[in-house]
Protein backbone atom coordinates (compact mmCIF):
# COMPACT_ATOMS: atom_id res chain seq x y z
CA UNK A 1 0.00 0.00 0.00
CA UNK A 2 1.77 3.71 -1.06
CA UNK A 3 0.20 6.25 0.70
CA UNK A 4 0.61 9.60 -0.46
CA UNK A 5 1.55 12.92 1.51
CA UNK A 6 -0.24 15.93 -0.03
CA UNK A 7 -0.64 19.27 1.32
CA UNK A 8 -3.62 20.26 0.47
CA UNK A 9 -6.08 18.86 3.02
CA UNK A 10 -8.37 22.01 3.43
CA UNK A 11 -10.82 21.52 6.66
CA UNK A 12 -14.02 23.98 7.19
CA UNK A 13 -14.94 26.18 9.25
CA UNK A 14 -14.34 26.02 13.01
CA UNK A 15 -16.75 26.82 15.93
CA UNK A 16 -14.76 29.63 18.12
CA UNK A 17 -17.47 30.34 20.87
CA UNK A 18 -21.85 29.52 21.48
CA UNK A 19 -23.63 32.86 21.94
CA UNK A 20 -26.46 33.57 23.61
CA UNK A 21 -28.44 36.90 21.93
CA UNK A 22 -31.01 38.10 24.44
CA UNK A 23 -30.72 34.92 26.72
CA UNK A 24 -31.57 32.90 24.10
CA UNK A 25 -29.16 29.81 23.40
CA UNK A 26 -28.77 28.40 19.86
CA UNK A 27 -26.26 30.75 17.92
CA UNK A 28 -22.44 29.88 17.18
CA UNK A 29 -19.88 31.83 16.02
CA UNK A 30 -17.42 30.78 13.85
CA UNK A 31 -14.48 31.38 11.93
CA UNK A 32 -14.37 30.65 8.00
CA UNK A 33 -11.13 28.83 6.70
CA UNK A 34 -10.77 30.86 3.75
CA UNK A 35 -7.90 28.02 2.01
CA UNK A 36 -11.30 26.01 2.48
CA UNK A 37 -12.98 25.75 -1.39
CA UNK A 38 -15.76 24.75 0.44
CA UNK A 39 -15.96 27.72 3.44
CA UNK A 40 -15.32 30.42 0.12
CA UNK A 41 -17.92 28.47 -1.33
CA UNK A 42 -20.53 29.00 1.32
CA UNK A 43 -19.25 32.55 1.57
CA UNK A 44 -20.68 32.91 -2.17
CA UNK A 45 -23.70 31.43 -1.26
CA UNK A 46 -24.46 33.49 1.61
CA UNK A 47 -23.52 36.95 -0.96
CA UNK A 48 -26.17 35.13 -3.42
CA UNK A 49 -28.70 34.64 -0.50
CA UNK A 50 -28.37 38.21 0.83
CA UNK A 51 -28.42 39.61 -2.64
CA UNK A 52 -24.85 41.26 -2.28
CA UNK A 53 -26.01 42.82 0.31
CA UNK A 54 -24.89 44.33 3.31
CA UNK A 55 -21.38 43.99 2.91
CA UNK A 56 -21.72 40.26 1.73
CA UNK A 57 -20.32 40.64 -1.69
CA UNK A 58 -17.27 42.67 0.05
CA UNK A 59 -16.56 39.89 2.48
CA UNK A 60 -16.68 36.72 0.02
CA UNK A 61 -14.60 38.82 -2.34
CA UNK A 62 -11.94 39.50 0.73
CA UNK A 63 -12.11 35.80 0.90
CA UNK A 64 -11.30 35.18 -2.75
CA UNK A 65 -8.54 38.06 -2.86
CA UNK A 66 -7.01 37.43 0.26
CA UNK A 67 -7.01 33.36 0.50
CA UNK A 68 -5.74 32.29 3.86
CA UNK A 69 -5.17 35.36 5.04
CA UNK A 70 -8.32 36.99 5.03
CA UNK A 71 -9.95 36.70 8.90
CA UNK A 72 -13.67 36.19 8.21
CA UNK A 73 -16.08 35.05 11.05
CA UNK A 74 -19.80 34.80 11.11
CA UNK A 75 -22.68 33.69 13.39
CA UNK A 76 -25.17 31.02 12.25
CA UNK A 77 -28.08 28.89 13.64
CA UNK A 78 -26.17 25.74 12.64
CA UNK A 79 -25.28 23.31 15.52
CA UNK A 80 -22.40 21.02 14.40
CA UNK A 81 -20.36 19.67 11.64
CA UNK A 82 -18.81 23.48 10.44
CA UNK A 83 -16.66 21.54 8.33
CA UNK A 84 -19.38 22.17 5.58
CA UNK A 85 -21.37 25.35 6.47
CA UNK A 86 -25.06 25.37 5.77
CA UNK A 87 -25.05 28.83 3.98
CA UNK A 88 -29.02 29.89 4.61
CA UNK A 89 -28.30 29.40 8.39
CA UNK A 90 -25.34 31.91 8.62
CA UNK A 91 -27.13 35.54 10.37
CA UNK A 92 -23.98 37.48 10.23
CA UNK A 93 -20.95 37.81 8.92
CA UNK A 94 -17.74 39.77 10.11
CA UNK A 95 -13.87 40.66 8.88
CA UNK A 96 -11.21 41.87 10.72
CA UNK A 97 -7.57 41.99 11.09
CA UNK A 98 -5.70 39.29 12.43
CA UNK A 99 -6.83 38.91 16.38
CA UNK A 100 -3.97 39.02 18.76
CA UNK A 101 -5.42 38.90 22.80
CA UNK A 102 -4.41 42.13 24.44
CA UNK A 103 -3.93 43.99 20.97
CA UNK A 104 -6.54 46.13 19.62
CA UNK A 105 -8.36 44.25 16.57
CA UNK A 106 -9.70 46.44 13.33
CA UNK A 107 -12.79 45.47 11.84
CA UNK A 108 -13.08 45.54 8.03
CA UNK A 109 -16.43 44.54 7.03
CA UNK A 110 -19.28 43.97 9.54
CA UNK A 111 -23.00 42.69 7.77
CA UNK A 112 -26.19 41.24 9.08
CA UNK A 113 -28.57 38.86 6.97
CA UNK A 114 -31.05 41.48 5.57
CA UNK A 115 -33.93 39.78 7.01
CA UNK A 116 -32.54 40.36 10.65
CA UNK A 117 -30.56 44.18 10.11
CA UNK A 118 -32.06 47.12 11.39
CA UNK A 119 -31.88 49.08 8.42
CA UNK A 120 -33.88 46.34 6.15
CA UNK A 121 -36.21 45.29 8.94
CA UNK A 122 -36.29 47.16 11.89
CA UNK A 123 -38.48 46.28 14.26
CA UNK A 124 -40.07 43.23 12.28
CA UNK A 125 -36.95 41.36 13.21
CA UNK A 126 -37.18 38.02 14.73
CA UNK A 127 -33.66 38.25 15.81
CA UNK A 128 -32.06 41.44 17.03
CA UNK A 129 -28.00 42.22 18.02
CA UNK A 130 -26.43 39.88 15.61
CA UNK A 131 -23.91 42.52 14.66
CA UNK A 132 -23.71 43.36 18.60
CA UNK A 133 -23.11 39.61 19.33
CA UNK A 134 -20.32 39.17 16.81
CA UNK A 135 -17.81 41.70 17.94
CA UNK A 136 -18.54 40.69 21.59
CA UNK A 137 -16.78 37.78 20.52
CA UNK A 138 -14.41 39.31 19.00
CA UNK A 139 -13.60 41.23 22.38
CA UNK A 140 -13.66 38.13 23.62
CA UNK A 141 -10.66 36.97 21.40
CA UNK A 142 -8.78 39.58 21.83
CA UNK A 143 -8.72 40.13 25.44
CA UNK A 144 -10.96 43.00 25.72
CA UNK A 145 -9.15 45.07 23.76
CA UNK A 146 -10.16 47.50 21.93
CA UNK A 147 -12.03 47.53 18.23
CA UNK A 148 -11.34 50.28 16.19
CA UNK A 149 -12.60 51.26 12.01
CA UNK A 150 -10.20 53.02 9.97
CA UNK A 151 -13.40 54.08 7.49
CA UNK A 152 -17.18 54.25 8.87
CA UNK A 153 -19.97 55.73 6.18
CA UNK A 154 -22.24 58.41 8.48
CA UNK A 155 -24.91 56.17 8.81
CA UNK A 156 -23.16 53.47 10.38
CA UNK A 157 -21.82 56.14 12.95
CA UNK A 158 -25.00 55.88 15.42
CA UNK A 159 -24.09 52.13 15.79
CA UNK A 160 -20.30 52.04 15.94
CA UNK A 161 -20.16 54.68 19.09
CA UNK A 162 -23.21 52.71 20.71
CA UNK A 163 -21.10 49.18 20.39
CA UNK A 164 -17.92 51.56 21.37
CA UNK A 165 -15.70 50.83 18.49
CA UNK A 166 -13.32 53.56 17.63
CA UNK A 167 -12.84 55.12 14.76
CA UNK A 168 -9.21 56.08 13.61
Amino acid sequence: MEINKTNDVQFGARLVQRVKINGKDGYNFIKFNTNSKNDVKALNEVKKLWGGKNLSAGIAEEAEILGKDAQIYGLTLQRDKFIKVDSPKVLGLVSTDKITAGKETEIFKIGTNPKYAYEQKRSKRTIKHIASAMLECIKNLNGGAKLFVSSVEPQEMKFINKVGIKTK
